[in-house]
């Protein structure tokens, strides 16, 4: 009786470690994307708490050369679908100043944020990320996490065509992640399709 109610005591233990309290962190993720020192709970969850590497995150060289590829060549694809809606949207989306803060928060800040949060934490503890990408659980957990990803896009709400690529970033970003275990590549996607967009705004702006 004492083994059994050991067991259950470390399986509610295992439970709230590995999928409760990183479920709260999540939510604290995706309420706040603007308080920087934020992007550290994650990060010492894992490394104090779980006591696990930040490769488990996906912070390692296995399979950067292919993450880093395929992150290129998913920002490619997603410029040339995003340059016919952004001449479409031009008179809304060329409005706002283009700064340095504002280029450090989209082609710095929320690349890091945004796949640490999206793909690295919430893929390493709610997929099976040692199956196959394309697995029904993995297929239910990557739509969760782009569906995450749009609604933090909200900005983009008056122009809803813009939201299509963004669905479809969270998406391949996340199959990415989950066929490499690698997070490298997933950033700099994210962070050259950004750039992309604010280097479309600043010559829209420019051309006045």
């Amino acid at each position: 009786m004492k083994r059994k109610a050991e067991e259950v005591h470390a399986l509610k233990r295992e439970v709230l470690v590995a999928k409760v309290i990183p479920a709260i962190i999540l939510f604290s993720l995706w309420l706040d994307g603007w308080f920087f020192p934020l992007i550290l709970l994650p990060i010492t969850y894992v490394f104090f708490v779980e006591k696990k590497s930040l490769g488990w995150l996906g912070f390692s060289r296995h399979e950067i050369r292919f993450s880093l590829g395929v992150g290129v060549i998913i920002a490619l694809v997603l410029s040339v679908v995003y340059y016919p809606i952004f001449l479409y949207y031009l008179d809304i989306m060329k409005i706002g100043i283009v700064t340095i803060y504002s280029i450090f928060l989209d082609v710095a800040w929320y690349p890091i944020y945004e796949e640490v949060t999206y793909r690295s934490f919430l893929f390493s503890h709610f997929a099976e990320v040692d199956q196959s990408y394309l697995s029904s659980r993995n297929l239910i957990v990557n739509l969760f996490q782009s569906l995450l990803f749009l609604s933090v896009h909200k900005h983009h709400f008056s122009t809803p065509l813009v939201l299509l690529p963004v669905f479809f970033f969270g998406l391949v970003n996340g199959f990415l992640f989950l066929k490499t275990r690698n997070i490298y590549g997933c950033m700099a996607s994210h962070s050259v399709v950004n750039g992309f967009a604010l280097l479309l705004k600043y010559l829209s702006q420019v051309a006045l």
